[in-house]
Parts: structure tokens; sequence; C-alpha cells
């Protein structure tokens, strides 16, 4: 089961730097339409975990996605379960190898930090040391979404994925599981990923409110605050971390969408909510790409 743990820690870990929201039929969310060339795509601003009173969801999202030929996600969680190699992968690229250990990648200080919220949360200091920093963070990131009644089986993602695989729809990935852990140990400085993390958590119970209001009213300027914009203007140090997260990425999610976009009438796709927003979201790159962006 450890394989399907850490996907959705994977998930929670991005969860993080993208958003926590919960929603009702009547919340407007973050949805937009994109239309060149008389192709369209919806852009569903997503969140990897969520609660079961999410649902349903607004019709008109649920009726773009009935009229949409492919759905496109940032990874595929749902193939990830069930293909074993993709599994063993994961696995290996997650937990060191030899006597290394997540001690020797923080500084003291922040170790310490560490065995303050893990001895918080009554867990075995063992869970972690072995997992590389960012895995540690995704482990902290599901083990608080869970204190919040935040659970993956109930994430945006995963009920699309499966109405799409009920339905027969093909499912396309930006990225993928294995291409999320890849980035997140590559990361020049993991020690910045996890102290961001201890800080986020530490704020949670406040911030969850302020983006549920913000995700629920689609104010993608207020997302953008809270989600981006508040924590680089806190920590300047923090821009490498954010340039790698969220900035690179929208770039490269920016250039998928519109070589594969026109392969298909309509394409239906869903990233992290804070992917979207933003002078360097998508939306604005799709806009500089030339599409016609209309938030619904």
């Amino acid at each position: 089961m450890f394989h399907r743990y850490l996907a959705h820690s994977i998930a929670a870990a991005l969860l993080l730097f993208a958003g926590l929201v919960s929603a009702a039929e009547a919340d407007k969310g973050v949805f937009w339409k994109a239309t060149r060339e008389n192709k369209t795509v919806y852009l569903l601003g997503s969140i990897h975990l969520a609660t079961e009173d999410f649902y349903p969801l607004r019709a008109q999202i649920e009726e773009a996605y009935s009229n949409s030929d492919t759905i496109a996600v940032e990874a595929d969680i749902t193939a990830a379960e069930s293909d074993m190699l993709l599994q063993q992968k994961i696995m290996m690229a997650s937990v060191y190898q030899g006597d290394r250990s997540l001690r020797d990648d923080l500084p003291p200080e922040l170790y310490q930090q560490l065995q303050g919220w893990i001895r918080k949360h009554n867990m075995p200091e063992a869970l972690f040391i072995r997992q590389r920093p960012a895995i540690a963070m995704a482990s902290m990131g599901m083990i608080e979404m869970h204190a919040h009644g935040l659970k993956p089986e109930w994430g945006i993602d995963r009920h699309f994925l499966k109405k799409a695989k009920q339905d027969g729809k093909a499912v396309l990935e930006l990225e993928g599981v294995l291409q999320q852990v890849e980035l997140l140990n590559s990361l020049e400085n993991p020690a910045l990923l996890l102290q961001r993390t201890l800080e986020q958590l530490e704020d949670i119970s406040s911030l969850l409110p302020q983006i549920t209001r913000a995700w629920k009213t689609g104010d993608i300027d207020a997302l953008n605050r809270l989600i981006v914009l508040q924590g680089l203007e806190e920590n300047p140090d923090y821009k490498p971390l954010f340039d790698a997260l969220f900035f690179q990425r929208n770039e490269k999610m920016t250039a998928w969408i519109a070589t594969n976009a026109p392969n298909y009438p309509s394409l239906f796709v869903i990233l992290g909510a804070g992917h979207l927003v933003g002078e360097k979201g998508v939306i604005r790159l799709l806009e500089q790409a030339g599409y016609k962006l209309e938030q619904l």
C-alpha cells in the first residue's frame, strides 16, 4: 500500500502550494474557458484532497467535462496505482539509498523543528528519517490534510479520472507522478521546501478558510496573494523554490496545452488552482499565446 500512500502524498505536497478548499454546487470555483481557432480548452483549478460535501460540483463544470473529448491532468494517480513498475520507480526515488538519511540534508535547527512537528503528532521519527526531504514534506501534508478532514478519494482530479475511465474518455498527463517526484528531489535547496511546509502547516487553520472563500467566489487575485505572493513577500529567499514549483512548470504546462489542444475539438484540463492564477499563471500565459480567455 506504500505506493498508493506515496502517490496521494505527492498530491498533498503540491496541494500545499496549489490551494486548499471545500465547495458545494453553488460555488463558482476557479473555472475558465480558453478558445483559439475554433478549439476550446476548459481549465479547472483543482484540489487534490477534498471532503464529501464538495460534491456535486457546479453543473456548468460537469457539462464542460461531458462536452469535452479528452481530459488532461497533472498526473494520473489512478494509472500509477495499477502500474507495478512505475510504483517501484517512485519508491526508489522517494527514499534514501545506503546510509544517508534526512538528517544529512537539513540544517540542524530545521531538523529540530521537524522533530517538534513529529512529536506534536505522535509520529515515529523512523517514519521520516529514510524519506527524502520532498517526500517527508509530502507525508506531513497528507497527515495534516487528513487531520482537517480532507481525503484524496474526494479530490477533483480523482473525481474526473474515475468518470473518464468509466466513460471511455482518453486521459492525458502533463507531467506524471514520477516526474513530480523527480522534480521535488531535484530542488537545489530541499531544506527551503521543508521550511516553507512547516510554516504553512503552522498557519493551516487560518489559511484554509481564506483560500476556501477565495475559491468559492472565484477570486483569483486573492488566491494568487494567498498561495504565491504572500510567501514571496514574507521570504524573498523562496523565489528559487517558487520558480521551480510554480513559474517554470506553468510555462511548460502552457506550452503543452498550446501544442496539444489543437488536436482535440474540446479539451478539459485540470490543474492545481495555484498554477492558473497571477501574472505568471497559465491563464495569463495562454492569453499571451493568443487564446481568448473567459472566466465561467
